[in-house]
């Protein structure tokens, strides 16, 4: 994300805000910040690799889908919405570009540009209009309080557009989208229900599609949604640990990192930001952008190879160093004990061993001279174990003894 734009568009806000978000993000169906930083230009967010696209892919590639697989997306976005909701963040867009698809075929949800963290208890609420228009909640298009009822319409829209392949509410701008809602109210009847579908998840469908997020189901909590009789019997645990075999596997395909690590670089030193980078707020809004998880020198090395960020490695840099000066210093330890097993002598005493002519070489080096009470001690190295003593210079006698 080029930083001259983001503040040219007065957008760094929601930048930063997404960023400080997911790093405080940690669940299994919730997109996870691997690391960020950046270089003299740009920002970079690295998240997890979902190589099997997002839910609006497959609802082109695959145009229908069946009520298990509906199920089990559900129930994985469940998941995903109520641990936000425990921290208390509302997503406020909600949509299938943002629901991607892993490998194994379980979802996670990404996008926290516009998500918001409330300071206080449920009570608080949030005035603002913002997200996709075909999945706003009506309390968002009319400008209304929001809370965390407002992620579950968009929530029913989802698995509405998955069942009946159309949005409850279509409209070719938020105006005309806005004037359905007001006019009527959506609905699926029993004689739209399509073939293979229960007549549960319509009604389950329904109720998260009340315009009024009083009567709206989930409105009293997650227990509310969980023990609707469409997900009475669900077994939340099973996928929550991901031990169950997803219905719907995206089939695979070979994704060459170098083909899809598509950096898009335009000219930043263009007349056009040379008055942004000399601003104080090109200085100082991205200061406290890196973070760094433990995944994070990991996948550095990887990262590496697709952006150039010359002088902005300087956390990572710093716990590599760190890394190499412990790695160093247990080197160095090593050889340290070592040295010490060769310097080591024998628990035989030097002048047992000139009486008894045997001494244990596997700790002592070949010429070897030792130095105790008696004297010095020089002994040479045999072809066998032991040792041949050589000479012995006695302390106060001049003569020399063998």
């Amino acid at each position: 994300m080029s930083k001259c734009k983001l503040i040219e568009q007065n957008y760094y806000h929601e930048v930063i805000e997404e960023q400080h978000l997911t790093s405080k993000i940690d669940h299994p169906f919730i997109s996870t910040l691997v690391f960020s930083f950046q270089d003299s230009n740009y920002l970079y967010m690295i998240h997890d690799i979902m190589s099997g696209g997002d839910l609006r892919y497959w609802y082109i590639q695959k145009k229908t889908f069946i009520e298990k697989e509906c199920k089990f997306f559900m129930a994985c976005i469940i998941l995903g919405l109520e641990y936000l909701h425990s921290n208390k963040i509302i997503h406020r867009d909600l949509k299938p570009e943002n629901i991607l698809v892993g490998k194994s075929g379980y979802i996670k949800i990404s996008d926290f540009g516009i998500a918001k963290q409330l300071d206080n208890e449920p009570d608080e609420e949030i005035v603002e209009v913002s997200g996709s228009p075909g999945y706003m909640s009506p309390e968002a298009i009319f400008k209304e309080k929001q809370s965390y009822v407002s992620d579950f319409f968009s929530l029913g829209v989802i698995c509405y557009e998955m069942m009946m392949k159309k949005r409850p509410y279509i409209g070719k701008n938020r105006q005309e989208i806005k004037d359905k809602m007001s006019k009527e109210q959506a609905k699926i009847k029993k004689e739209e229900i399509p073939k293979g579908w229960s007549p549960e998840i319509a009604d389950f469908i329904n109720k998260l599609l009340i315009k009024d997020p009083k009567n709206r189901l989930g409105y009293k909590g997650f227990s509310e949604i969980k023990f609707h009789p469409w997900l009475r019997y669900y077994d939340w645990k099973l996928t929550y640990l991901k031990r169950e075999k997803a219905p719907f596997i995206p089939p695979k395909r070979i994704i060459s990192s170098e083909e899809n690590a598509i950096v898009n670089r335009k000219d930043s030193n263009s007349k056009k930001y040379m008055k942004i980078k000399q601003s104080d707020l090109y200085q100082t809004a991205f200061v406290n952008f890196q973070y760094f998880n433990r995944y994070s020198l990991k996948c550095r090395e990887k990262v590496q190879k697709y952006v150039n960020p010359h002088d902005f490695y300087d956390e990572i840099e710093k716990k590599e160093q760190a890394f190499k000066m412990i790695a160093s210093k247990i080197d160095d330890e090593a050889k340290k004990v070592k040295e010490e097993n060769k310097k080591r002598v024998s628990s035989v005493s030097p002048l047992q061993a000139v009486k008894t002519k045997i001494f244990n070489t596997k700790n002592v080096r070949p010429s070897r001279k030792v130095s105790c009470q008696f004297g010095e001690y020089c002994f040479q190295e045999q072809n066998k174990v032991n040792l041949n003593p050589i000479k012995v210079n006695i302390k106060g006698d001049s003569s020399e003894k063998k």
